[in-house]
């Protein structure tokens, strides 16, 4: 039975492929405006990253070029795209606009591309259809990843958010001369303080060890006790009342289908649940940023905010999560921020910079300068020259 599912599905694939294929040169020929399309994904149900981001500058600064977004209709998400432009993912005009498509573009490995299709492998006849392809990327990478080298991804740009990041990956991951390239990340181009409220932001990231965990699994785990324990500590009610500030505990997205384990007495500490709240946003608004691996603390860096990292497993996670293997950023000495590893330490620390008035330390506002040099609002301006310079 399945077997014959497998194939089903293979047919139907390969049947909506040749069809769009057939249909899209037909439509070029009578239709100038679709010969040159762009088609931007993220992971196929989501507009908030990269993508998201370079899909709002192309729509403002270049209209004359017909630029689609890939995203489940059924999604929350999809009602930040342009209605003429939301494809909904795996419908056949998801298909025909990968056939029509020029350029295609996604903050994933593999974005939302149509299934099977690798979206950086240019193999058999994708090779002769000149698409370029653009890895936006999701986050900075800080350690050496397999699945991001040449020849496993094959990308015409591989955009970069920093400058030793930069070097690692040119240095490391083996991609031809020029595909790597230091622009920017798109988001950063919307990264501004302009919004701060009276917050403070914990987002742990996640743990491989602990995805696909029952509810009790995870409520036994030290990851959960660690942050509950955070969030239950007898000084922080007190602590955000007489400063008058609320903290918002968001866990990673992979972590989100536990949030209703964690809790607090404190109507001024909030659990943050995805569907309510923007990353981004939250970005912009807090004033201090306490997590422990997430690569989430560079975009808050770029915004030259404190960060607090604390990392309570850090041996645990070094040794199983992801078959980690360090590449270039080494937190002692690159952090922007301090690295503590009981809870006290982190409690003084937020104590600390609330009397500050989160002013941060000198040594990690030059951390931050070296490692972001590039710090305007042109990223997505350089990755759209880098597109066409290809």
């Amino acid at each position: 039975m399945r077997v014959i599912q497998k194939c089903y599905r293979l047919s139907s694939f390969l049947f909506k492929l040749a069809a769009a294929y057939m249909l899209a040169p037909i439509v070029k020929l009578f239709c100038p405006s679709m010969r040159n399309v762009w088609i931007i994904s993220e992971r196929g149900n989501d507009a908030r990253d990269n993508g998201y981001f370079f899909y709002r500058f192309m729509k403002r600064e270049h209209p004359e070029i017909k630029t689609v977004y890939v995203i489940r209709c059924a999604s929350p998400d999809a009602r930040r795209i342009e209605e003429k432009d939301r494809i909904d993912y795996c419908s056949f005009r998801h298909y025909f606009y990968f056939a029509l498509s020029t350029v295609r573009l996604s903050s994933q490995a593999w974005g939302g591309d149509v299934p099977i299709v690798d979206y950086y492998r240019k193999l058999g006849f994708y090779r002769y259809t000149k698409k370029k392809v653009v890895f936006l990327q999701h986050g900075i990478t800080k350690d050496y990843q397999p699945g991001l080298c040449y020849p496993r991804i094959q990308p015409d740009l591989f955009v970069c958010g920093a400058e030793p990041e930069w070097q690692y990956i040119c240095g490391s991951f083996g991609h031809p001369d020029g595909v790597v390239q230091y622009t920017g990340f798109a988001r950063y181009d919307t990264l501004t303080s302009e919004e701060k409220k009276n917050q403070i932001l914990i987002m742990p990231t996640f743990r491989k060890w602990l995805q696909g965990s029952t509810e009790q699994q995870f409520t036994d785990s030290e990851y959960y006790q660690k942050w509950q324990a955070l969030l239950d500590h007898p000084n922080i009610a007190p602590m955000l009342e007489k400063h008058q500030m609320e903290l918002v505990f968001y866990p990673h997205h992979e972590m989100q289908k536990y949030v209703s384990s964690f809790h607090s007495s404190s109507n001024r500490v909030i659990i943050a649940a995805i569907a309510h709240y923007d990353v981004q946003t939250l970005l912009k608004e807090c004033s201090l940023l306490i997590t422990d691996f997430s690569s989430v603390f560079f975009d808050f860096s770029y915004l030259r905010k404190p960060v607090v990292f604390y990392q309570f497993d850090r041996e645990k996670y070094i040794k199983d999560h992801y078959d980690y293997t360090k590449g270039y950023f080494d937190y002692d000495t690159m952090a922007p921020g301090k690295v503590v590893f009981h809870e006290e330490q982190v409690v003084e620390q937020i104590q600390h910079l609330l009397e500050v008035d989160f002013a941060d330390d000198r040594e990690y506002q030059d951390r931050r300068d070296r490692f972001f040099p590039k710090s305007d609002q042109e990223n997505c301006k350089r990755i759209f020259e880098a597109i066409t310079a290809l």
